[in-house]
């Protein structure tokens, strides 16, 4: 629980990582939320957009669902080709959301200069168990679901550690600190000045994928649909 000033930055940093990831792969934020100390020590309990209380929440970023229930492919009524395609997009908004399970907590140890594995016990255990309902939805073997979790930290470490994103996040951070709400506007606004003005598109990356922890850790942003 949020006692401490200091636990509170760290949870503004971990808000701060899942809203850029948000951001940088072009999904729309509606809100990040993180609960003063006074707050958090009288109980109080943060609403999600779908009207649901969150019981022992201290910070939340809030937005449509980036790979949304049921996890996994969908069948189409379509074509072959149409069906091909339904997997690729779901595929790639899988990937985005395994970047979002992780980025929170690494952006937690990048502040802190501490183990990710430490961060994760602290402050990721709900992330990593949706990071694992994830994969568990798809045809993998357990083989391939454990490259793919080690592809998506690398991805999240070299957003959350590039130059561009470290600054994207300490400003989130810092702001959700001093304020404790911030708007999908005002993170997006945060975003843009932290990488030079440029904002990606949404949509955007489906052209560019699969997206390399190289590209991302350079700052790579497509302007445009392929």
């Amino acid at each position: 629980m949020v006692r401490t000033k200091g636990r509170r930055r760290l949870t503004c940093h971990h808000e701060a990582g899942h809203a850029l990831t948000r951001w940088y792969f072009g999904h729309k934020t509606d809100r990040a939320v993180v609960l003063t100390v006074d707050e958090v020590r009288a109980g109080k309990i943060v609403r999600n957009r779908k009207d649901i209380d969150i019981v022992s929440c201290e910070g939340i970023v809030e937005g449509y669902d980036i790979h949304g229930y049921p996890y996994g492919p969908i069948h189409t009524a379509g074509s072959a080709e149409e069906q091909n395609y339904s997997n690729y997009l779901r595929a790639i908004n899988q990937d985005v959301e395994l970047i979002n399970c992780f980025a929170g907590f690494i952006a937690e140890a990048h502040y802190r200069h501490a183990s990710v594995s430490d961060c994760m016990l602290a402050g990721g255990i709900q992330d990593m168990q949706l990071a694992q309902d994830l994969v568990d939805a798809w045809d993998l073997s357990g083989e391939e679901q454990r490259e793919l979790l080690r592809l998506s930290e690398s991805r999240a470490a070299a957003l959350v550690r590039s130059k561009s994103g470290s600054v994207a996040i300490k400003a989130v951070a810092n702001a959700l600190m001093e304020r404790g709400r911030l708007t999908g506007r005002q993170i997006a606004r945060l975003c843009r000045n932290a990488y030079g003005g440029r904002e990606c598109a949404h949509g955007a990356w489906n052209a560019h994928w699969p997206a390399t922890p190289k590209q991302i850790r350079a700052g790579f942003i497509p302007h445009r649909l392929g």
